[in-house]
């Protein structure tokens, strides 16, 4: 069985730099918190948009982080599960695809028309640098059932690809549908039914 990270993160990107500033997620973050938005336990809001290409807005929840990230110049929405991940990797991914969705969906309905998330591909985070090594291998050894299990989210072919190649880096994966457009309400409708059977 393939181990499952200590975290794992899940970030849908922009499709265009929007006009809202880092700085108006603030405050929609913390009204979040009041409102119960987004699942999870919700803490509080830090701003670390200080940080080049870092995290950005980060909405921590007890068990997981929301953030409106900034890294690699591509503004997304990136959820990190940190605590009580399922003991597989499926069952893993899917409840992190799932909570980002949510998400990312929850901030496009706060700016119609300016903050449009690109769901035809996700980046994918291994944040457990003892099982996840950013190397050939592990990428090998990964790579097929990554794409099965991706796949089936989507409901359609996906190509899975590195981020970098540098050992040093953080090792993450893009995946990406192989053609065709995303069906948000397919894979919505999935991670649902997968979960309630979970």
């Amino acid at each position: 069985m393939t181990t499952v990270p200590k975290r794992l993160g899940v970030k849908f990107s922009l499709k265009h730099t929007p006009q809202m500033q880092p700085d108006d997620i603030l405050p929609i973050f913390q009204r979040w918190i009041q409102e119960h938005t987004v699942p999870g336990m919700l803490i509080d809001v830090i701003d670390y948009k200080h940080v080049p290409e870092g995290p950005g807005i980060v909405l921590v929840a007890d068990e997981a982080d929301y953030a409106y990230d900034l890294g690699e110049g591509q503004p997304g929405l990136h959820y990190v599960r940190k605590r009580d991940l399922p003991d597989s990797l499926p069952a893993a991914l899917r409840l992190s695809f799932h909570h980002a969705l949510l998400a990312a969906q929850a901030l496009e309905a706060e700016a119609p028309g300016d903050l449009n998330f690109d769901f035809t591909t996700a980046k994918i985070s291994f944040l457990d640098r003892m099982h996840y090594r950013n190397l050939p291998e592990a990428f090998a050894a990964i790579h097929a059932e990554i794409t099965e299990i991706v796949g089936e989210i989507y409901g359609a072919e996906v190509e899975v690809t590195r981020v970098n190649d540098d050992p040093r880096r953080l090792f993450a994966l893009r995946a990406t549908i192989a053609a065709g457009q995303v069906d948000v309400d397919g894979i919505s409708s999935r991670l649902r039914d997968s979960l309630q059977t979970a």
